[in-house]
C-alpha cells in the first residue's frame, strides 16, 4: 500500500475538518429550501436580509418607520449580532445556489438569569427602537414562561423572516418545526416567542403552541395615541406563545455539556434587550 504524501494527508484532514464544521440540517422542503444552523459565515447576509425585508415589513417596526431611521436600524442590528452569536439560530437556504432566503433567530433563556434580566433597566437609545421594545416587554413581563412550561430553560424566538418570493409556501411552519427539532437536540424542553400576525399565531397553534398573553394593537396607546396602526387586515394583536416539548426532559442538574454547540455562556450584556 502506497504511503500518503504530506499534501494528501493535509487534504484529507481538510475534508474531515470541513465535515466536522458543516452545519446540522434540521429539515428540507420540496420547493428546494433546507433549514440548517445559522453559522457566522451567513451573519452579514442575515443582517442585509433583515434590513431589506424584515424591518420595513414587520408590523411593529413598520409602524414606527424604523427602516428610515439609521440610528434605530443600527441599534436593532447591534442586538441582532448579540442574539446570533450563541449559534442557536436557523438559516433557510436555497438548495443549489446556497443563498440565504430566510432565518429564525433564537437563544436559550436560563431561569437562573430570569430575575436578574427583569430587575435591571434595559437601556435603549433610539426612540423608535425603544417604542417596539417597550411593547414587547409589556407582552412578555407578566408571564413566567418557566413556571407555565415547568422548565428551567427554554428557547426564545426573537424573529422569523423570509424573502417575499418564499412566503406563502409553508416555510415559516417548517422553520418553526426545525427550531423544535433543534430544541430537542439541545435537550431544551420549551420554546417561546412573540408572534405579531394572525397567520403566525395560527401556525404556532397548529404546532402545539399555547397563547399566554396578548395585547391588541388598537388598545396599546402612548399619550392617547395608537402606536401600531399599520397592522394589515386581520392582525389584531401580538401574542406571547409557548410550547412544551413532549418527551424532552431536563437533566436533574444542569452541567456543562461536552459539545461546544450547546454549551451556552450567560452574559449580562447591556443593550441585550427583550430577554
Amino acid at each position: 500500500m502506497a504511503k500518503m504524501t504530506e499534501a494528501e494527508i493535509l487534504a484529507k484532514m481538510k475534508v474531515l475538518e470541513d465535515r466536522i464544521k458543516a452545519p446540522s440540517i434540521w429539515g428540507r422542503v420540496p420547493c428546494g429550501v433546507r433549514f440548517e444552523d445559522l453559522q457566522d459565515k451567513r451573519y452579514e447576509d442575515t443582517v442585509r436580509l433583515l434590513k431589506k425585508h424584515y424591518l420595513p415589513e414587520e408590523i411593529t417596526y413598520r409602524s414606527v418607520k424604523i427602516a428610515d431611521d439609521k440610528e434605530g436600524t443600527d441599534e436593532f442590528t447591534h442586538n441582532l449580532r448579540i442574539w446570533m452569536k450563541d449559534k442557536m439560530s436557523i438559516a433557510a437556504v436555497k438548495e443549489g445556489t446556497d443563498k440565504l432566503v430566510g432565518c429564525l433567530i433564537m437563544r436559550i433563556q436560563e431561569k437562573q438569569a430570569f430575575s436578574r434580566t427583569f430587575s435591571r433597566v434595559k437601556i435603549t437609545y433610539n426612540p423608535q427602537y425603544s417604542t417596539v421594545m417597550t411593547f414587547y416587554n409589556a407582552i412578555e413581563k407578566p408571564v413566567d414562561i418557566y413556571q407555565k412550561l415547568g422548565v428551567r430553560r427554554y428557547f426564545k424566538v426573537y424573529l422569523v423572516a423570509l424573502k417575499p418570493r418564499y412566503r406563502h409556501r409553508g416555510l415559516m411552519k417548517e422553520m418553526l418545526k426545525s427550531a423544535i427539532l433543534l430544541c430537542a437536540g439541545a435537550h431544551v424542553p420549551g420554546i417561546s416567542g412573540i408572534f405579531t400576525t394572525c397567520r403566525q399565531q395560527q401556525i404556532a397553534e397548529e404546532l402545539g403552541f399555547q397563547k399566554y398573553h396578548e395585547i391588541f394593537y388598537d388598545k396599546y396607546k402612548v399619550e392617547d395615541e395608537i402606536v401600531f396602526w399599520d397592522t394589515g387586515l386581520g392582525n389584531y394583536g401580538a401574542a406571547l406563545m409557548a410550547y412544551r416539548l413532549p418527551n424532552v426532559e431536563e437533566p436533574p442538574e444542569l452541567k456543562k455539556q461536552q459539545s461546544s454547540r450547546f454549551n451556552v455562556q450567560l452574559e449580562n450584556i447591556e443593550g441585550d434587550d427583550n430577554d
